[in-house]
C-alpha cells in the first residue's frame, strides 16, 4: 500500500485495494475461527486495519480515519459477518450444519452489558470447542 501511495493512488483506490486484497484475506473463514480468538489476537487483526488506514490518512486518529473510509472496527465487522452467516444456516433446513447450529440469546462477555445473538453447539466435548459452532 505504501508503494501504491507513493505512485500517486488516491484514498479511494487505496481503500479499494485494502478491502479487496488485505481485508478479504483477514476475513477468510472468519465464521469458523473468530469465536475462539482471544483478545490479543483480535487486537493483532485490528492492528492490520489500523496500519492500512494510517497509510491512507497518516495525520488523523484511528477513529477519524475509519469514519472517513466508512470502515467499521474489524472485530465488529467480523462479528456481523458471523451473525449473518449463522442466521442463513439456521434459516435453511437443507444446510448440512442446520442441526448443529443452535441459536441462543447470550451475553457476549461479562464486560459487555448488552445482549447479542450467539451460536453454540448443543453439546461440546472440550471447553475450546464450546466456544466454536462445531462439535
Amino acid at each position: 500500500m505504501r508503494q501504491l501511495k507513493m505512485l500517486g493512488l488516491n484514498a479511494a483506490g487505496l481503500k479499494t485495494f485494502y478491502t479487496s486484497n488485505i481485508r478479504s484475506l483477514l476475513l477468510y473463514g472468519a465464521p469458523a475461527w473468530h469465536s475462539i480468538l482471544n483478545s490479543t489476537n483480535k487486537d493483532k487483526l485490528e492492528l492490520v486495519q489500523r496500519c492500512a488506514s494510517r497509510i491512507i490518512y497518516p495525520d488523523l486518529c484511528h477513529e477519524e480515519r475509519l469514519a472517513l473510509l466508512s470502515l467499521p472496527l474489524l472485530n465488529d465487522f467480523i462479528f456481523s459477518i458471523c451473525a449473518n452467516h449463522f442466521k442463513s444456516i439456521s434459516a435453511n433446513p437443507n444446510h448440512p450444519l442446520f442441526n448443529r447450529v443452535i441459536f441462543n440469546n447470550l451475553k457476549r462477555s461479562s464486560r459487555i452489558t448488552n445482549t447479542c445473538s450467539v451460536y453454540r453447539p448443543e453439546i461440546a466435548r472440550t471447553q475450546k470447542r464450546s466456544k466454536s459452532f462445531f462439535q
